[in-house]
């Protein structure tokens, strides 16, 4: 046992659980605990962005879909971080806020409090953008960092985007997503900016804050109803920490495997586990999201970042990142799009991302990613899947990983024809002036494949994850919801949840700055009262410190 007990216990030193953490115990008044299984984040690799492929599968989670029917048995890595800092440390970095719309329909779906109007003051007083919009943060801790020294082959991509009739957007998140931009990064000179950088350094020699590492928490200790603690195992020994009030940040693949873990599920399915039952939530797990994603490669007529170019190339581009802190070695992602598939549409229904290199497989799944040629990659993926999935448990054991049950492509109409569409947008790009002179072949999927058949046959069988899940401990006013519109666990007192699983749907764009911003806005919800009631210890009396095990 340990002998202290806290104010605030956050499971998952990710994106949210790193924002929630530095708004509870920046004012010194509350102790917070902040548990992390994964370890320290203190690496070259983690910290240059080009070297993050040497260290991607040390600082994931390892975690493997089940075969996916919707796309002939697919299965693929889920890569999610297992680092201080969480997915924010190994991520590509793109900051997107989301658009308008996604918040002010959160607030639709009955979560009042989610408008857009309710969020944006915590997206501006979280950023330190460059961008000069007066809707953008430029004091907040969390350093924003736009594109200004792009590949020739990325302005000829933004420039054929703008002649094929896309709208040029100086500023996707500035309340205006539509249009094809320069891609913001959470970087600071060029270097990773991670959630831990922006939330956990400021405070961590804070008297009243304490941040474990290598801890893994087994469950949340719920007695009588109400969250008291949690069972962690940390140096190889079992230990129960109590707390107030419990947080689970672990997103949306870990925080709904540890409610159910606790007793918080589906009660037939637990009891099959051996799980005894705490609360009744047969949503736990379900309302599973993620991005569609295709990958179309291009073979160019000039040099990209590929490294086909010899010891020149490679001298040229470590100077631009010493003199710039920009290139591949920074990002090789460098435009991005939100962009409509089809005029009638009111709002963009697909986000394209263009990278300076060719990418035959994301890092982590092969030695070899890159192609050995000139050629770029172009992403482009649905930005509001109509598709849903969900989380189970493989077994009441929490060594063993989640079974993902994604079903990707499961709505034809709303997803997989999104996607085709999408592909034929991208391909007018290409074939749009200037882009059109720099394009040498299309090597994936193929100028053979023609046919809206052959596309769509070819998108079942090769569509990826974006790595963006959210949706699996769904907020909401109804009786299914896992958690209320204040993030709290419905059935059990005391236990919040505030990480991507709350999302009710996903947002069009990367989900990283969406997450700091819940774990903020929390904190700020929890702040606005008086006084912790029932706390039974005076505050900010523990010694600052960082403790590692394993």
């Amino acid at each position: 046992m340990v002998a202290s007990k806290w104010d605030y216990i956050i499971v998952g030193a990710g994106s949210a659980g790193c924002a929630l953490a530095h708004e509870l115990a920046r004012s010194g008044e509350r102790r917070v605990l902040l548990i992390e299984s994964g370890g320290s984040d203190r690496s070259l690799a983690i910290r240059v962005p080009g070297l993050i492929g040497q260290i991607h599968r040390r600082c994931d989670w390892g975690y493997v879909s089940e075969p996916d029917a919707t796309r002939e048995g697919k299965t693929e890595r889920w890569q999610r971080g297992h680092v201080l800092g969480g997915s924010s440390s190994v991520n590509g970095m793109i900051y997107v806020r989301g658009a308008p719309e996604d918040y002010d329909r959160w607030s639709s779906l009955g979560n009042p409090g989610w408008s857009y109007a309710d969020v944006l003051p915590i997206f501006r007083d979280m950023e330190r953008s460059d961008q000069p919009d007066e809707t953008r943060g430029h004091s907040g801790p969390v350093f924003v960092r736009t594109v200004r020294h792009a590949h020739p082959l990325t302005d000829a991509f933004v420039n054929a985007a703008v002649g094929a009739g896309c709208r040029f957007n100086p500023d996707y998140n500035s309340g205006n997503q539509e249009g094809i931009a320069y891609i913001q990064f959470s970087q600071r000179r060029g270097l990773r900016w991670s959630a831990a950088d922006a939330f956990v350094r400021p405070i961590r020699k804070m008297r009243n804050f304490e941040l474990l590492l290598n801890t893994r928490v087994h469950r949340v200790h719920i007695a009588r109803g109400r969250a008291v603690g949690v069972d962690v195992v940390r140096a190889g020994s079992s230990e129960r920490i109590m707390g107030e009030r419990v947080v689970l940040c672990g997103g949306a693949l870990n925080s709904p495997k540890l409610l159910m873990l606790s007793g918080v599920g589906e009660p037939a399915e637990l009891r099959a586990l051996g799980i005894p039952v705490v609360a009744r939530s047969p949503a736990v797990g379900r309302n599973l999201q993620e991005h569609s994603l295709v990958r179309l490669l291009y073979q160019t007529r000039i040099p990209s970042n590929n490294l086909t170019q010899g010891l020149g190339q490679k001298l040229r581009i470590a100077g631009q990142f010493l003199r710039h802190r920009s290139g591949p070695i920074s990002a090789a992602i460098e435009a991005v799009g939100f962009l409509k598939t089809a005029a009638e549409l009111t709002h963009p229904d697909v986000q394209v991302h263009f990278v300076t290199l060719g990418i035959a497989s994301f890092f982590g799944e092969n030695r070899s990613p890159l192609l050995k040629k000139p050629s770029v990659t172009v992403f482009v993926n649905k930005s509001r899947p109509s598709s849903r999935g969900r989380i189970r448990l493989a077994s009441a054991d929490v060594r063993d990983s989640p079974r993902i049950d994604c079903n990707l492509l499961a709505e034809e109409s709303g997803d997989l024809e999104t996607l085709t569409r999408g592909v034929a947008l991208v391909r007018k790009i290409m074939a749009t002036h200037p882009m059109r002179g720099l394009v040498e072949t299309e090597i994936t999927p193929g100028a053979e494949l023609a046919s809206e058949g052959a596309v769509m046959k070819h998108i079942r069988r090769n569509t990826e994850v974006a790595y963006h899940p959210v949706g699996t401990c769904r907020m909401g006013s109804d009786e299914h919801a896992v958690v209320s519109p204040e993030l709290q666990v419905n059935g059990v007192e005391n236990l919040w949840v505030a990480d991507a699983s709350v999302m009710p749907d996903l947002i069009s764009g990367n989900t990283n700055a969406a997450c700091m911003m819940i774990g903020m806005k929390l904190g700020r919800q929890f702040n606005s009262g008086t006084k912790l009631e029932g706390s039974m210890y005076e505050p900010a009396i523990v010694a600052p410190t960082v403790r590692q095990f394993g």
